[in-house]
Order: structure tokens, then sequence, then C-alpha cells
């Protein structure tokens, strides 16, 4: 942002951009957060450099939604994975003896999935014990 006004006005942008996410998506309030704030297109209203504050609301969200589909249409969804992440998941909540919600609370805020992606080979193949082990050692180097 190169001035204070700049600054000050972005969380109205975002109050704006929320608002028609909110109405297009049919999302909670908390849904269109983890949209707006998860996306690069945030990332990029936040810059120090960013001119994209600029744009009407109506033309961020359209940038937003060209964004997510890109990035959805990027993701491969490996049946495989998808297995191993509902297996992580599910027993991680049994590990910490939390509800589905927490762990994909956490899962979500520390980028679990993403990690679990990285090391998907050599990991999968290890005991139940070791992975959760793993999982709760990697959010916790994220705290």
């Amino acid at each position: 942002m190169e001035t204070n006004i700049e600054k000050a006005m972005l969380p109205f942008k975002m109050q704006q951009l929320l608002d028609i996410i909110i109405e297009k998506k049919n999302f909670s309030i908390e849904d269109a957060l983890q949209y707006l704030y998860s996306s690069e297109l945030y990332q990029q209203l936040s810059s120090e450099s960013s001119s994209l504050w600029q744009f009407s609301s109506m033309s961020l969200y359209d940038l937003l939604k060209k964004e997510k589909r890109a990035k959805k249409q990027n993701q491969k969804v490996n049946s495989a994975l998808l297995l191993f992440y509902v297996f992580c998941l599910e027993n991680y909540k049994d590990y910490k003896q939390i509800s589905s919600e927490e762990v994909l609370f956490l899962f979500n805020k520390y980028n679990v999935l993403d990690y679990l992606e990285e090391v998907y080979e050599p990991l999968h193949t290890q005991g139940q014990k070791y992975i959760m082990e793993e999982i709760e050692q990697y959010i916790n180097n994220q705290k």
C-alpha cells in the first residue's frame, strides 16, 4: 500500500468483497473469510506495492473466482491421496480425542493437507502411530 488512505480503505474493500462472496457463493461468514483470506488475491491486495485496491469489488470477486477455479483445475484429486487424507483425519481425531471439526480446523490452520501431499510417498508407508506423531510434530512446528 502506498499511502495511509489506501491502507485504511482495505478493510472496507474486504467487507464489500466478503458481502459479494457470501451472496454469490451462498457461504457462511466463516467460509467466506476462509475463501478470501486463503487466496493469492488477498496477498496481493495487502501487499505494499498493490494497486488492485482500486478495482471495484465485483472486479475483485471475478479475479478471485478465476483464481479459485484455476487452482481447482490444477488440483489432481488422487484417490490414494484422498484416502490418506481421510485416514490421517480420522486417526488424528482419535489420537487427540477431539472432534473431526477440530481436526479439520487444525489441518486448515496449519496447512497439514499440503504437508501430507508433499510427504505422501514416504509417509503413507509408515505405521499409524508414526504418522500421527509426524502430524503432531508438524503442527507444533507451525505454531
